[in-house]
């Protein structure tokens, strides 16, 4: 089954070149797989159940700029005990493909926060299309952190980052790795790609050190705690 919307891209989503910025981009997904996980009862208000993000894969083939209107598609491809893989696709109105995306999860219960197995009847209910991918696969690879850094930064959590399970809300990950950026890349918006694996949860107050690095064609970021003992995300960007 595959869901679809329609999304204005306004103000808030948008660079200094007035075109969609990357986190943004995980905000009309965040939306979309919202939608589709309400219609198949797994919605917040009323379900006992929900899907932890585990990490993403973004294509962008062209980006959106502000004042589109955009047609956000959304399918599963695949459910496995545990967890799920899900594709996105970011339209024009004449059906021009922009983004694509494939996100992994985990099945976890709202009361006690522990990983729980997909019923057979919400399996069903979300009517997965295995076939229909932009990725051919389902799993995405793990990313490796490199031990040679150019430099750090600091920052201490703030509470508008924080979402309804008391935690960052993932694309806030995507925000402040760009917040370690050099000023040049930051400006130009111009990644073409770019991948996310989160590890651990980032709660409020919590003091994090981004370490950024490069090599050809790619900018790493890895979200680490205090004393850099534990990796909370690794984002890579690439140019």
């Amino acid at each position: 089954m595959v869901i679809k919307d329609t999304f204005y891209i306004g103000y808030r989503d948008i660079d200094t070149n007035l075109k969609i910025k990357n986190s943004a981009i995980l905000n009309l997904f965040e939306d979309i797989a919202g939608i589709h996980a309400n219609l198949v009862g797994e919605g917040l208000k009323e379900s006992e159940t929900t899907w932890l993000l585990t990490g993403y894969k973004v294509k962008i083939l062209k980006r959106p700029e502000y004042g589109d209107k955009v047609e956000v598609h959304t399918w599963g491809t695949e459910i496995k005990s545990i967890t799920a893989s899900r594709e996105f696709e970011v339209r024009s109105p004449s059906g021009e493909l922009l983004i694509i995306g494939l996100s992994n999860w985990v099945h976890i219960n709202l009361k006690s926060k522990k990983i729980e197995k997909v019923s057979e009847k919400i399996a069903q209910a979300y009517q997965i299309e295995p076939e229909r991918t932009n990725f051919n696969e389902y799993k995405l690879k793990k990313l490796i952190q490199t031990e040679d850094f150019k430099y750090q930064k600091e920052y201490t959590i703030d509470w508008n980052w924080i979402d309804a399970n008391n935690h960052m809300n993932n694309i806030f990950y995507l925000d402040l790795a760009e917040m370690v950026l050099p000023d040049e890349l930051s400006k130009a918006n111009a990644f073409c790609s770019f991948e996310v694996m989160y590890k651990k949860e980032i709660k409020y107050k919590d003091k994090v050190k981004c370490v950024y690095s490069e090599e050809e064609g790619a900018c790493t970021i890895v979200i680490k705690n205090e004393d850099l003992s534990e990796i909370h995300s690794i984002i890579k960007l690439y140019k």
